[in-house]
């Protein structure tokens, strides 16, 4: 079996997306764009020769850098995903992709009332809404429509929703897994590539090849060290009225930092330290991140939940009054000491450090090597990586950064007269034709028809074209063949039997009637209980209910962290929760960035500005570190690795151990598709009778019986005996296993090792011959960093290593404990 794999450049110099096709599916995983590179026509332009051929596409991060094109091909190529694309993916993707979208396209003024922009608010909306969203480890069969696919999506331990990718065929299996992490972090549980008892899941083993990256990885600190540094580093920032700014990408590490800083606040507020602390967010999204958090607890670790149950039932999205959804202009409202949340973007990003870094009061705290193209971002990193080379410094020192540095800075100007007039005529005609086309769409469904692949063949979208518009006459000839249609639908009443939508599968073809589905769980029928209530006892019920002062004590913060004495007062205890209310409501009302909300010219220019600040960095990337990830791939015994292009190289010292285990790595160029053949080899052997006669079957459980045989391979000529008059026949050639003529070469002596090894004695014996053992996790003995010991139970032991010295001497220290037989 054959499929073709390639890795996508829009020409910005590293994987945009990655196209998997196989005999007769296209899949598109992760279609990215940053808008830095690549301008917005360009990137639409590349798109268009490559949508027109997908089936499938699977989005897997909720970040910029796996779906940061997904809207804008939606929006051009509605076509192509009403009749035939599906989309695939978690529902904290499908949630909080589209706030990581909407905040590159306002950055990039895309969306928003500017006169740049190219779509709407709601088209975004509807992107995402259009997403079938699965459950982790849930089975998405597609056999019958494309020959024996599945699709499993399984927890990266990255984001929340995050998904590693298992695609199935009768003959191949492929993982996609370029961003995972094995351990726990502060809000999520680990990558599910390993089970409870440290092994490989089986359900990904011996894979035909794993899809990955080598490129970034997470610290070799343990979560513990990393969480103390940041809890120091905001200690430092926050002294003597400091304010510390954080760039996060509002979708990725946001969530997990947001629940430290609540913390670290929680825990010193008993001491009655930082109580006047300000926790200010400046996103374009504002403060919906946060609602959607509260949303999916279900997918965060468990015991992050049970740790902040017993605090008074506290949430960790909750902080309390100190917390503010603001812009950057308002900052000056907020003096004293502040964490400053920034989402990861260019023209938010440089406007708050004009307004907080012209004093040496606050620090950049910079938590992730990825600076999504941040130029100021880049430059602050560059000069800590010269400090750490020459001053040997730790993940987590600090470094003074004062610099003269251009920023890209937006000036906006409203449209007045004429231009308004012609902005406002602009948007009513792409709304007019967008909604045009989404009826035709629709009509198309229902009928069985496909009037749109008139439009595929010259590869644009329905609702945009990079050509010139469409003339008026096929317009009008549109019409005519739609008023046509729709009128012999009326004049013609057609029996509902033969209304088959034709992409419909096989079952509902046949069977086009779907019964109505009643709602069961474990215990059996949901039933509602209010149906059984009269109608009058039930406006009764309703009547009567009143709020008690209970519950208008529970509506209260669970903490407040800025109140030292607490307010008694019943009415004003009312008054501010109703403004708690307002605030919820109001740090989630992006309505001022619809393209009808007084619209400006928005002007982007380069000014130099004065930056003294300090710098501070850590990596606190939720990926797995380069260790782990030598030691975990090759235990799934993957026939191939597949490396994506990435603008970061690949890390040769990981690739090299790869390859000295015996996997082929093979490194992916841009734009360049790559057919992999997988060849399946089977021997059918016979047992001669007379070996069959000599063999002991020992049961093993589960039904299985083996036994232990030793004998000669013989080939033998077999022909059919109904054709044995044909000379010309070919001869079938047989293995047949027979018994071995010298018996008394079949014993070779070999000895029985047994009994129990204890990994304490283990490490103790490498100790004393001066090797470095540590225990890392349950059950795993890890020897200078480079051969693992895992003890799986009572009865298997795995030493894992590449081939070398202390692999033999490993090795003989667990074989010395065992006793020969």
């Amino acid at each position: 079996m054959t499929y073709t794999f390639r890795c996508c450049d829009d020409g910005s110099g590293y994987t945009v997306g990655t196209i998997v096709r196989f005999d007769n599916v296209t899949i598109l995983i992760d279609p990215s764009w940053n808008g830095k590179n690549v301008s917005y026509a360009d990137s639409i332009k590349y798109w268009s020769t490559i949508i027109p051929e997908v089936d499938i596409i699977l989005l897997s991060q909720p970040s910029l850098e796996c779906l940061g094109a997904y809207s804008m091909l939606y929006y051009n190529f509605v076509s192509h995903f009403v009749s035939r694309i599906d989309v695939y993916a978690t529902l904290p993707v499908s949630n909080l992709g589209r706030i990581s979208v909407i905040e590159q396209y306002a950055c990039a003024g895309i969306i928003g009332p500017y006169e740049t922009n190219e779509m709407d608010l709601e088209d975004i909306e509807k992107s995402f809404d259009n997403i079938k969203t699965v459950k982790y480890s849930q089975l998405v069969d597609l056999r019958s429509k494309f020959d024996g696919l599945t699709l499993v999506a399984y927890n990266s331990g990255v984001n929340a929703g995050g998904s590693i990718w298992c695609l199935l065929t009768y003959s191949e299996k492929l993982v996609y897994a370029p961003h995972w992490n094995h351990t726990k972090d502060t809000i999520l549980n680990g990558a599910a590539l390993l089970d409870n008892t440290g092994k490989p899941l089986s359900t990904l083993m011996k894979p035909t090849a794993i899809i990955t990256s080598l490129g970034r990885f997470g610290s070799a600190l343990s979560f513990r060290k990393r969480s103390k540094n940041f809890n120091d580093s905001l200690k430092r920032g926050l002294s003597n009225n400091g304010s510390i700014m954080i760039p996060v990408d509002i979708t990725g590490k946001f969530l997990d930092l947001f629940v430290q800083v609540h913390n670290f606040l929680y825990e010193n507020s008993k001491s009655g330290s930082y109580n006047q602390t300000h926790v200010l967010l400046i996103a374009y999204f504002r403060g919906k991140v946060l609602t959607y958090a509260r949303s999916m607890l279900e997918w965060l670790s468990s015991s992050l939940m049970k740790t902040w149950e017993s605090r008074d039932n506290a949430s960790p999205f909750d902080i309390g009054s100190k917390f503010k959804v603001i812009d950057p202009s308002e900052i000056s409202n907020f003096p004293g000491s502040k964490v400053c949340f920034v989402s990861q973007v260019d023209i938010l990003l440089n406007e708050v450090l004009t307004k907080l870094c012209s004093m040496n009061k606050t620090t950049v705290l910079m938590t992730s090597t990825n600076t999504n193209n941040t130029q100021i971002l880049e430059t602050m990193y560059e000069k800590w990586e010269k400090a750490k080379t020459l001053q040997k410094l730790q993940d987590g020192s600090t470094i003074s950064f004062t610099d003269t540095v251009l920023l890209k800075i937006a000036s906006y100007k409203p449209l007045v007269n004429e231009q308004l007039e012609e902005y406002n005529a602009r948007l009513k005609e792409r709304r007019d034709k967008c909604k045009e086309t989404v009826e035709i769409l629709k009509k198309e469904a229902k009928l069985g028809t496909r009037i749109g692949d008139m439009y595929r063949s010259e590869g644009v979208g329905l609702i945009h074209s990079l050509n010139d518009e469409e003339d008026e006459d096929e317009d009008e000839e549109e019409e005519n063949i739609l008023n046509s249609t729709s009128s012999q639908t009326k004049s013609f009443t057609v029996p509902v039997d033969i209304k088959i939508n034709r992409s419909a599968t096989s079952k509902h073809k046949m069977f086009p009637f779907q019964p109505g589905r009643t709602k069961i769980d474990d215990y059996g029928s949901v039933v509602d209980f209010n149906m059984f209530i009269p109608e009058e006892l039930n406006t009764e019920i309703d009547t009567n209910k009143r709020p008690s002062s209970r519950t208008n004590e529970m509506d209260d913060d669970p903490y407040d962290l800025g109140d030292a004495q607490k307010i008694t007062k019943r009415s004003r205890r009312g008054d501010r929760s109703k403004s708690q209310n307002e605030n919820a409501v109001s740090i989630d009302n992006i309505q001022y960035l619809e393209a009808d909300n007084n619209p400006t010219i928005r002007t982007i220019s380069e000014n130099r500005s004065h930056i003294n600040c300090t710098f501070t960095f850590m990596n606190l990337d939720s990926l797995v570190d380069t260790r782990s990830a030598t030691v975990i791939w090759p235990s799934f015994k993957p026939r191939k690795i597949l490396l994506l292009a990435e603008k970061v190289p690949q890390n040769t010292h990981i690739i090299s151990t790869l390859q000295k285990k015996d996997i082929e790595i093979v490194e992916m160029p841009s734009n360049v598709e790559q057919q992999f053949t997988t060849t399946i080899k089977a021997l059918d052997i016979s047992i001669d009778p007379e070996l069959d006669q000599m063999l002991r079957w020992q049961k093993i459980g589960y039904g299985h019986t083996v036994a232990h045989v030793i004998g000669r391979l013989v080939k033998e000529k077999v022909q059919n005996s109904k054709l044995q008059d044909d000379d010309k026949e070919p001869l079938r050639t047989k293995m047949v296993l027979k018994p071995m003529e010298n018996r008394t070469k079949v014993h070779t002596g070999i000895s029985l090792s047994i009994g129990d090894i204890r990994l304490a004695e283990v490490k103790r014996k490498l100790t004393d011959q001066k090797h470095i053992a540590e225990f890392k996790g349950e059950g795993t003995l890890v020897v200078d960093g480079q051969v693992s010991i895992r003890k799986i139970n009572d009865g298997e032991t795995i030493i894992d290593g590449s081939p070398s010295e202390l692999y033999d001497i490993v090795k003989k220290a667990v074989v010395e404990m065992l006793a020969k037989i």
